[in-house]
């Protein structure tokens, strides 16, 4: 049988078997063998992939029964060849020719097969890749999923590649780790996405940090923490309490499966200062608290971390109509109020400043009252008479 045939046979083979040379497929191990690792792809043709493209540190990474993902890359002897990625050692092992090596590199641009290769170089714009001994230039926007921060970190670190341009015969070759790393993420999503309801809990990382909120990953995909839903204390700034890379504990508040949108609450894991306040917050009592925000209709007091109250403007002052709540108090500033009336379901305190001269007049009125009822009592004379002996007494 000529070759030619033999070649024409075994692409026929795989043809009628469903299979396409460039085709990412998910297969189980079914065999192992001294040089290859046997699959099944589901199909009437048997896959097989080098052993060594399956052994870490000297190991086999799988056993009969595994899932794994692969490429196809041809056919052979009536079964399928398949790779996870085209190069790195095992290829390099096998000695191909500089020629042979860029009909692999071109047929990998052509199927959309990942190649392995090292970073070697930093240069302008980019990285400078081996892939089985030849160059290859990856931007530097094509590194990392998001910005490349310290390019150094990458050197002489191995990697799976997308070639994204093949050209000149293999003399301009550019590749993306990007693109891969896009690809994984997608398809990390898609299984994270398929087991999320509302209420998990998942410790995550801080993606990203904006005015309105920050992202945090939760394995694969990113969900939004609204500013109003970091903390029960009032953040005007979420860059003030959560940092890039920092690990916090989030719930699912929210899905939107079809915008792909999550939304997450960091204040919903802690324990809620409103429990405490309906208890403690009882009508008619005084106590301190902080403006933090003063509106046209009043001021919004802060009486505990969490938990804030309304002093309507009709409440600012007993002695005269305030047009400003500005007259009275500063945003910052320390205030004496009075719990008017608390609303735990619509979770509202309505407050009343406390004016602390006004109390002190009402003291000296009701000891001159106090004073003038015993000098009509005693027949000691006027009031001024009773107050001169008040003061001889001191």
């Amino acid at each position: 049988m000529s070759d030619d045939f033999e070649s024409m046979l075994d692409e026929s083979f795989a043809a009628d078997a469903g299979i396409s040379p460039g085709e990412k497929i998910e297969v189980t191990v079914v065999s192992i063998g001294a040089d290859h690792v046997f699959l099944d792809l589901g199909t009437r043709a048997e896959g097989m992939i080098p052993r060594e493209e399956l052994t870490v540190e000297g190991e086999l990474s799988v056993a009969i029964g595994d899932r794994i993902t692969v490429f196809t890359t041809g056919s052979r002897d009536g079964a399928v060849e398949c790779a996870r990625t085209i190069g790195g050692a095992s290829s390099m092992d096998r000695g191909l020719d500089k020629e042979a090596l860029m009909e692999k590199i071109s047929e990998a641009h052509d199927a959309g097969i990942p190649v392995e290769g090292i970073v070697k170089e930093v240069n302008k714009g980019g990285f400078s890749v081996s892939i089985m001994g030849v160059r290859a230039f990856c931007p530097v926007s094509q590194i990392e999923r998001g910005f490349c921060e310290t390019p150094e970190d990458h050197l002489e670190k191995t990697y799976s590649f997308s070639i994204i341009k093949y050209e000149e015969g293999g003399r301009n070759v550019v590749v993306s780790r990007r693109r891969i790393l896009e690809q994984e993420a997608e398809e990390t999503a898609a299984e994270v996405w398929g087991g999320l309801k509302e209420g998990d809990i998942f410790d995550g990382t801080v993606s990203s940090v904006q005015k309105y909120g920050a992202f945090v990953d939760i394995g694969g995909i990113d969900g939004l923490v609204h500013v109003s839903e970091i903390s029960h204390t009032r953040v005007e700034d979420p860059k003030e309490v959560l940092d890039v890379g920092q690990k916090v504990r989030v719930q699912i508040k929210d899905l939107n499966h079809s915008d792909k949108k999550i939304s997450l609450s960091l204040k919903s894991l802690e324990t809620d200062p409103w429990s405490d306040a309906v208890s403690e917050f009882t009508s008619g009592r005084v106590m301190k608290g902080v403006v933090t925000r003063i509106v046209q209709f009043g001021a919004f007091v802060e009486l505990m971390p969490g938990v804030e109250g309304l002093v309507h403007i009709s409440q600012m002052s007993q002695e005269k109509r305030i047009s400003n709540p500005r007259e009275v108090v500063s945003q910052g500033g320390d205030v004496k109020v009075k719990v008017l009336e608390i609303d735990p379901d619509r979770r509202r305190i309505s407050l009343a400043i406390v004016d602390e001269n006004a109390q002190d007049e009402a003291a000296v009125t009701r000891d001159l009252q106090e004073l003038q009822a015993k000098a009509s009592k005693s027949g000691m004379g006027t009031l001024g008479d009773l107050l001169k002996g008040s003061i001889k007494k001191k």
